[in-house]
């Protein structure tokens, strides 16, 4: 009997293992693959992450098997640019990195097992079970190994399987499939000019949608494109070569090759309807939704809701307490860091929609530093949203009216 069975060893899960962990909780995590093992993803991690990265000790090593960055360049449908402007919100970090999830994950996980958690690999789990020895409740883990039934039993449980909703829906958890936002990657090498720049491309992307070219070293790039809207039809591997394809990047990728195929992959993005619990289990990370829907960002919302699953775990244990009201607690918290932020970038997400809007807006970004400064922080998740978005205020944010309040 386990205190807490973590499923999925990505940076939800291991960020989860590792902060119980190091408090003296006796935590279990499981995945269904061995690691290291590949994960298709564009690889970035903003300021936000990294900030929660330096708390976990790893940022000086990921440093010297990423890149970092420390610009930041959007180009309107138009093809005209904001020029890059410097990665560093209020209070975060002032770079940013790229890190292929390969390496990145292995390192969070060895992290956690670093800090006290036990590992097991190639374990699928087909269910979650609330069930009752001695009087006393538990979580029972049902799944397969090599093709045979293992069973773990934690007293809670947290589930951080990403876009995949398998287990969710037969425990459940989550009653519908949610819809989701389509994205594909691809990595280049030799491409020129790379520098230490996050590129967003609305020339040449899906609206509403972008391409992005994130360096992974001096001379490659993950290249990737997302389309940030619900469309069952959708094909993430079709926006992406035409992407590819557009003359933007024809001239941008001039010489460059294509490193293995590329690759599509779903994002949850439905937080805001998304349950975050069951019970005795939490939900963290994209299993709970939390993927930007302005941007497909997700890992520093992973990273961040495994700190905040893991302190309210650690309480629940203190106390004694593994209730309902417990579980609630844990998603008015989530709900009080996220709500009011993806609220606004879905707003943005429908507004980015029209080229015109766009056109103007980099425009604008481009003769004021003041707004491009503005611009970053909210594509990275550190401008701060502390009131309930309203056309007025998303205005006044955007082109800075009202002076420094927030939106």
């Amino acid at each position: 009997m386990h205190d807490v069975a973590v499923i999925g060893a990505g940076p939800a899960g291991s960020a989860t293992a590792h902060y119980l962990a190091r408090r003296g909780v006796d935590v279990l995590l499981i995945d269904k693959f061995d690691f290291p093992r590949d994960k298709t993803c564009g690889d970035g991690l903003t300021p936000r992450a990294v900030g929660v990265l330096q708390d976990m000790g790893l940022s000086e090593e990921l440093q010297r098997v990423g890149q970092v960055i420390r610009r930041f360049e959007v180009f309107a449908p138009n093809g005209r640019s904001t020029g890059d402007v410097v990665t560093l919100g209020d209070g975060m970090p002032a770079y940013a990195l790229v890190v292929p999830r390969r390496i990145l994950d292995d390192h969070i996980r060895r992290r956690a097992m670093q800090s006290g958690a036990r590992f097991e690999p190639c374990v699928h789990v087909s269910h979650v079970r609330v069930e009752a020895s001695n009087g006393a409740a538990h979580v029972a883990l049902h799944g397969e190994r090599n093709g045979r039934h293992v069973t773990f039993q934690a007293r809670l449980a947290v589930v951080a399987t990403g876009a995949n909703t398998g287990l969710l829906l037969r425990s459940g958890i989550l009653r519908v499939q949610p819809r989701v936002i389509v994205a594909a990657r691809a990595y280049f090498e030799h491409v020129r000019e790379l520098a230490n720049t996050w590129t967003l491309h609305f020339d040449g992307a899906p609206l509403p949608g972008y391409g992005w070219v994130f360096p992974i070293v001096p001379d490659a790039a993950n290249v990737g494109v997302g389309y940030f809207q619900y469309n069952r039809t959708a094909s993430a591997l079709g926006f992406f070569e035409s992407f590819v394809r557009s003359p933007a990047m024809r001239q941008w990728l001039a010489g460059a090759v294509q490193a293995g195929p590329a690759r599509g992959y779903p994002l949850r993005e439905d937080f805001l309807t998304s349950p975050t619990f069951g019970e005795r289990v939490l939900l963290v990370g994209e299993a709970a939704g939390l993927v930007n829907p302005l941007t497909g960002e997700g890992i520093d919302y992973a990273l961040e809701s495994g700190r905040i699953a893991a302190d309210h775990i650690y309480d629940m244990f203190a106390h004694g307490d593994f209730t309902r009201p417990q579980h609630v607690a844990y998603d008015r918290a989530l709900r009080e860091r996220f709500q009011m932020l993806f609220e606004f970038c879905l707003w943005v997400r429908r507004w980015c929609a029209h080229p015109i809007a766009l056109n103007v807006l980099v425009t604008m970004a481009n003769r004021r530093s003041d707004l491009r400064r503005k611009l970053t922080q909210i594509v990275l998740g550190g401008a701060p949203i502390r009131r309930k978005p309203t056309v007025g205020r998303i205005v006044q944010t955007l082109v800075g009216w009202g002076g420094s309040r927030a939106a």
